[in-house]
Formats: structure tokens, C-alpha cells, sequence
């Protein structure tokens, strides 16, 4: 079968399939819009060296977006447990004097969306120094960083 063979079977593929292929065009159209929304949102991340940095040079705070019982099994020192869905829902009072200090999202590794979703509504709550833990809880364990279970 040579090239122009190939590409002429195209037209009947679709069409014997169309069902499995309009799911592909959609799952790609919502990949790529996702993508869009993560680069446009511009969410710096903060690897675990320069989270440290933040919250010690410059009087920042680790804000853990996880629920609350895996918060208990193990979270950095000192952080405070504040939802995904408290800051989505603007129950932030907890952390509200931090408004113009470094707040550094940790969510549950590199692919939580929740905590992207958090980082970006802290932003539009006028959070200016909002910043994503790079590969969230688990980096930070990888790193061999210390947990705290308190």
C-alpha cells in the first residue's frame, strides 16, 4: 500500500467511525484549552529550595489546599490547611493578612488541578504573591524535606 492509498482510506475511516473520532477531537480540543488556561494563568511555581526561600526570607506562608484527613497523614511544618474548596468558596480569612506576602499553594503532586484552580482564585481575590509548590506534598516527601503530622 503506498502513501496515496493511505491517505484515500481516511475519508472512510471517518466515516465507519465517526463516533471515536469526534470523542478524540474533543478530548484534544479540551487538552489544548487546558493548556491555554495554564499559560495564560501565569501561577508561578516554586520548586522545594525556593519555596523554603520564600517563606523564610520573605515571611511567606505554605497554604495546604488538601482535605483535611490528608493534611493529617503528613504536611510541611507550620502550614495552614485551607481547602480548595474554601478558597474557591472566598473562606479565607485564615490566611487574609497574607495578601501581599508569598503564599505557596501545596497540593498533591504536579498534576492537581485543585491546587491551580486555588492558586488562580486566590489571585482574583487580590492575593498578589501566589505561588504553586512544584510537584506539591510528593515532591516535597521526595526531597526528603520533613513532614509534620501534628
Amino acid at each position: 500500500m503506498d502513501f496515496s492509498e493511505f491517505l484515500n482510506e481516511f475519508p472512510d475511516f471517518f466515516m465507519r467511525h465517526y463516533f471515536m473520532v469526534g470523542a478524540w477531537v474533543v478530548v484534544l480540543v479540551l487538552l489544548i484549552a487546558a493548556q491555554f488556561k495554564i499559560t495564560t494563568a501565569r501561577i508561578p511555581k516554586a520548586t522545594t529550595n525556593s519555596a523554603v526561600a520564600l517563606v523564610n526570607r520573605e515571611d511567606g506562608l505554605f497554604v495546604d489546599v488538601r482535605n483535611a484527613d490528608a493534611f493529617a497523614k503528613g504536611h510541611i511544618a507550620n502550614s495552614i490547611n485551607v481547602t480548595s474548596a474554601d478558597i474557591k468558596g472566598g473562606k479565607v480569612t485564615r490566611i487574609d493578612s497574607r495578601r501581599d506576602k508569598p503564599v505557596v499553594l501545596v497540593g498533591r503532586d504536579k498534576f492537581d488541578g485543585e491546587c491551580f484552580n486555588s492558586a488562580r482564585a486566590l489571585k482574583k481575590q487580590g492575593f498578589t504573591k501566589v505561588f504553586i509548590l512544584d510537584g506539591g506534598i510528593t515532591e516535597w516527601s521526595n526531597a526528603n524535606m520533613p513532614l509534620s503530622y501534628k
